[in-house]
């Protein structure tokens, strides 16, 4: 930190200083102002910034060491970003910082509110009093957010529902795990988060991957943790840290330039935490196996695909994506059709999964779908488990799977792909993929995290000449395969 007293005169020349505030008679401005400040005259060249004093909190004996750091850092700036990668221990770094705090409420995905921080807390902090605060209405949530605890879980949905009364519960401390969901800044969620923001004085958000589209989605998260650190101004900041296409006015990009200053901004409150550079886990590998459509269903693909051609350019992008969707569920075997009733094809896919398994053993495996359809025929077919939006003991099949009770589960990436920990098992096969790469990340990292000691493998099932090939190439390098597809499908369409 570097104080000053700045004469009124000479006040306008800081007003590009991000950072600045005025406290006690006096300017105070972040370390990384200082050229500036020496620019401007406003302080001499062997000027030194005031060294802040860090206090060394006495943590628990069970976190690493890195842990330990980032934590001690979190507490001594009162608010704070930890965007460490999946696997890391975020839920653990997340509890200790809440260990400091008379009070505190955590929200996170209904998925691992059991499952990781109930489940985490009880093992590691079992003197600390935490409370689940889900129901099925506004009343027995709100039973639960009055029922004296020192921490309080709950999902965004149950935060919209309690805000007002949260409002008044006097927390001092908030925790955001999967921050990201606050990446739109017209987001719902986004408004009402950063609207309690000046309620609870101390705010730490976490996530492995913050910004899954684009580095302009870090603003609404770091606004919440300290609107000081890119100010108030959406498009100010996108002003200072980005250059706008002027081909495309809605394309903002950055220079090598424009990330230095970015990151070196973000450094001063929050950290970005690689699992390569803290953790020493098993190698992982990725095995793509091929298979061949049926005639059937190759025509029936064929006849979709090539009604994307002729009307692509008459079609929204909203349209183009339900027909996507329709050539990702022939692929997998089957059409749902406009009278809900299913179209099922002799499907090489099914036959190919039954060679992997097989090929496994008795293993715990993860197979990833994209359709509820999928999830529930194939869990029949191959004797495993269904887990859907729709499944009512989802915390207790989570257990067992965790507890290799159940061998086979079959799921999609939304629903147990946040924060929850599978280290018993080290073999994902994707059945389908969706087009985020968001998912694809969080649902690998279910099994390559702290406490796995094996090669972890992923198996890509594959249809040849198909729209699987081109999503499998967007997620690996961050791409949206949507607007790829459109493109590339529209310029041929024009060919």
């Amino acid at each position: 930190m570097i104080e000053l007293e700045i004469p009124v005169e000479q006040i306008p020349y800081i007003r590009t200083i991000e950072g600045r505030k005025f406290k006690g008679g006096k300017w105070q401005f972040p370390d990384s102002s200082l050229d500036k400040l020496i620019q401007l005259g406003l302080v001499s060249s062997d000027t030194e910034p005031i060294e802040k004093v860090v206090t060394q909190y006495d943590l628990s004996s069970f976190l690493r060491d890195y842990q330990k750091d980032i934590c001690n850092k979190a507490l001594n700036a009162d608010s704070y970003g930890i965007f460490a990668d999946t696997g890391t221990g975020k839920t653990l770094m997340g509890l200790e910082v809440t260990r400091f705090y008379n009070k505190s409420i955590v929200l996170c995905p209904l998925s691992v509110i059991e499952t990781a921080w109930i489940d985490d807390c009880r093992k590691f902090y079992p003197k600390r009093k935490i409370i689940n605060v889900w129901g099925n209405s506004k009343a027995e949530r709100l039973k639960h957010l009055n029922t004296k605890a020192d921490v309080y879980v709950m999902n965004y949905d149950s935060f919209k529902i309690l805000r007002n009364e949260i409002r008044k519960a006097k927390f001092d401390c908030i925790v955001v795990d999967e921050s990201s969901v606050m990446k739109n800044m017209k987001s719902q969620i986004t408004s009402m988060l950063l609207d309690i923001a000046n309620i609870i004085p101390h705010r730490f958000v976490l996530s492995g991957c913050p910004t899954p589209n684009h580095n302009s989605e870090i603003f609404p998260q770091m606004k919440f943790v300290n609107p000081e650190v890119f100010g108030n101004n959406y498009y100010g900041f996108l002003a200072k840290y980005f250059h706008q296409d002027m081909s495309n006015p809605h394309y903002w990009f950055q220079t090598d330039e424009d990330k230095d200053r970015y990151y070196q901004r973000l450094d001063e409150q929050s950290v970005f935490l690689k699992k390569e550079d803290c953790l020493d886990l098993p190698e992982q590998v990725f095995e793509i196996r091929k298979f061949d459509m049926s005639k059937i269903q190759r025509r029936y693909y064929d006849d979709i695909e090539n009604d994307i051609y002729e009307h692509i350019n008459q079609w929204s992008k909203f349209e183009f994506t339900a027909k996507l969707m329709k050539l990702r569920e022939v692929v997998s075997g089957f059409v749902i059709n406009k009278d809900k009733t299913i179209t099922t094809f002799d499907n090489n896919k099914e036959k190919l999964l039954q060679e992997v398994i097989s090929e496994l053993g008795n293993q715990p495996i993860i197979v990833w779908c994209q359709f509820t359809h999928e999830i529930n025929s194939l869990a029949e077919k191959f004797g495993g488990v269904a887990l859907t939006s729709k499944t009512k003991n989802r915390d207790d099949i989570i257990r067992q799977f965790k507890d290799n009770k159940i061998k086979l589960l079959f799921t999609h990436p939304k629903l147990i792909g946040k924060g929850l920990t599978f280290t018993n098992c080290t073999y994902n096969i994707y059945y389908s993929m969706s087009f985020s790469y968001e998912q694809f990340k969080q649902s690998k990292d279910r099994i390559h995290r702290i406490g796995q000691g094996n090669k972890c493998t992923y198996i890509i099932l594959q249809a040849n000449n198909s729209v699987e090939e081109k999503i499998y190439s967007c997620v690996q390098r961050k791409g949206n395969a949507v607007d790829e597809l459109y493109l590339e499908m529209g310029l041929k369409r024009t060919a």
